[in-house]
């Protein structure tokens, strides 16, 4: 709603391959906890030239990962055994970068081998990509590395989508889980907002003002052709795509207040979900696809509500103090949502339990708002203004490990990419 008014009032102004090696250990058998020692990588190869592409990642994906620890060593001490039982840790990685040549194109080839106190190799792989692949090569290891000790891949392959102004107009932007590699994939040279993953996040639905009105637009996620989504409305916006199927739900109007609607992404068959007198606004899908909330004033302030898919059996979720509740997405596991809500007349991110309306506040400076789920649903992305212009963060669901993702300009409307790779 917050979201919408502020919209209306503008309306009215190469990836690495990589080859097995050797896996010994099971999932099921892995600590709750893994504490591991990371030496530097053995290579011929200046430092500088793989600590800011490869090795930092690499060690901020692991040091986040919720399964491993990493343990503080002493410098120039190579990988082995020994280094593990001398910092009390469990494993030691030992990481190889050679450099080869492969049709005339220089690659990276990355050994990695997990060893344990009685030097028995719990895990290895090869990878192998061109340099500006160092970063998603650090990626996919750590996700490899808690695939194998946890049973389930990290969400460091994950993407978050943003609009920000740093270019002079609002465009669409992408950034690593890390706020790392960020870069534009819109091109209107108007305002352009609202980016939302489809399920195989592959492609964004967004808002565009490029025809001078708010249209729908979908995009690849490595940019190109833009498809524009006609829907015959005056007002499209808060696009978002079902997990389910080819479904969009979004807020449009013809004539009167904003409703929300489902149309297929192929523009085919509209449906109008909401007809009540008062504005409706911000639909999100449930993971399962059978419900989608959304913001309304039907009672006399903004609230979260949630229906069926089909616009069926509405209920009431937000009773809280304030007096406005907006924004509202789902956790993956479809148990909670969270939301901006309005507290001592701020705004800060709410999470609910849908089923006992329970909530709880992580506040924090400013005002914070438009909350998105990680894929595995331990962290949050958000917009905040504590710094004095609007940027993006991220912290765990618990408030801790805070952390600012964008600096340039200002930076609004996170989306998190629904996959965890």
């Amino acid at each position: 709603m917050k979201r919408l008014i502020t919209f209306l009032t503008l309306l009215a102004a190469p990836l690495a391959a990589q080859t097995d090696i050797r896996t010994q250990i099971e999932a099921n058998k892995a600590a709750p906890v893994i504490r591991i020692a990371v030496p530097r990588p053995e290579t011929a190869l200046p430092l500088e030239t793989i600590n800011t592409p490869f090795f930092a990642p690499l060690t901020r994906d692991l040091a986040y990962s919720g399964v491993f620890a990493i343990a503080p060593i002493p410098p120039n001490i190579p990988a082995s055994a020994d280094l593990a039982k001398s910092v009390n840790a469990q494993l030691v990685l030992r990481l190889v970068i050679t450099t080869e040549m492969r049709e005339g194109v220089e690659n990276y080839v990355v050994v990695a081998r997990a060893i344990d106190t009685t030097g028995v190799e719990q895990f290895g792989k090869q990878y192998r990509g061109v340099k500006e692949a160092l970063t998603q090569m650090a990626h996919i290891i750590a996700d490899d590395l808690q695939r194998q000790f946890a049973g389930k891949p990290g969400i460091f392959r994950s993407q978050i989508a943003f609009a920000s102004d740093r270019s002079g107009h609002w465009e669409i932007w992408l950034m690593d889980w890390d706020g790392a590699n960020q870069r534009q994939i819109t091109r209107h040279n108007a305002l352009t907002i609202l980016p939302s993953w489809s399920r195989d996040n592959e492609r964004l639905v967004y808002t565009s003002f490029a025809r001078g009105t708010s249209d729908m637009y979908i995009i690849h996620r490595r940019g190109g052709a833009r498809i524009h989504v006609a829907t015959g409305l005056n007002l499209n916006t808060s696009a978002t795509f079902s997990p389910i199927s080819n479904d969009i739900a979004f807020v449009g109007s013809l004539a009167g207040n904003p409703d929300i609607y489902v149309i297929k992404d192929d523009g085919t068959n509209l449906r109008r979900l909401t007809s009540a007198s008062s504005i409706e606004s911000t639909p999100e899908w449930s993971p399962n696809g059978r419900q989608i909330s959304f913001t309304s004033g039907r009672s006399g302030t903004p609230q979260i509500y949630v229906m069926d898919a089909e616009g069926s059996n509405v209920e009431r979720i937000s009773f809280d103090d304030g007096g406005w509740n907006d924004d509202a997405t789902w956790s993956p596991s479809g148990e909670e949502i969270a939301y901006t809500s309005r507290v001592n007349g701020r705004f800060q991110i709410r999470i609910a339990n849908v089923s006992t309306k329970q909530s709880r506040i992580i506040a924090g400076e400013g005002s914070n708002e438009q909350p998105t789920w990680s894929p595995d649903g331990k962290w949050i992305a958000f917009q905040s203004n504590r710094s004095g212009a609007w940027q993006i963060y991220r912290m765990r669901v618990d408030g801790t490990d805070l952390m600012q993702l964008t600096f340039d300009g200002e930076n609004k409307d996170p989306d998190w990419s629904k996959k965890t790779e």
